[in-house]
């Protein structure tokens, strides 16, 4: 199975996140779930209980999150952006403690929509219901 990224729909900065990713995976590798979709609600009720404060990377059975989620979503990106995995040898307490800054405070940074935007057609394939 594809890796496949769960994120808040309503966030403008994961949807930004969302659009970068879509316009750099040329191998057309992720998937996209929003965290209120079945995909995660299965996902959920059969591992853990996700928390909505968090970006996820769902790989190979295992679900990577907040800054770690981040830098293997670039890792997996492949070409100059694998070489974010240098940021892995900071501990995941600091890396987090930044990423959770910024998480809390997303909505009033970036921004809410009161709809979760739809995929572009050529990307909607992409997303998991």
């Amino acid at each position: 199975m594809n890796p496949v990224i769960i994120f808040d729909g309503h966030c403008r900065l994961c949807h930004w996140s969302v659009q970068f990713l879509l316009r750099h995976d040329h191998k057309r590798l992720f998937r996209f779930a929003t965290l209120d979709s079945n995909f995660v609600k299965g996902l959920a009720t059969e591992h853990l209980a996700i928390q909505g404060d968090s970006v996820l990377l769902w790989h190979n059975n295992k679900l990577y999150e907040r800054s770690t989620a981040v830098i293997q979503m670039l890792r997996l990106l492949g070409g100059f952006w694998r070489l974010h995995a240098i940021w892995l040898i900071i501990p995941s307490f600091l890396r987090n403690w930044a990423y959770d800054l910024v998480a809390r405070n997303r909505y009033r940074m970036f921004g809410k929509f009161d709809n979760c935007p739809l995929p572009s057609p050529e990307s909607q394939a992409r997303f998991l219901a």
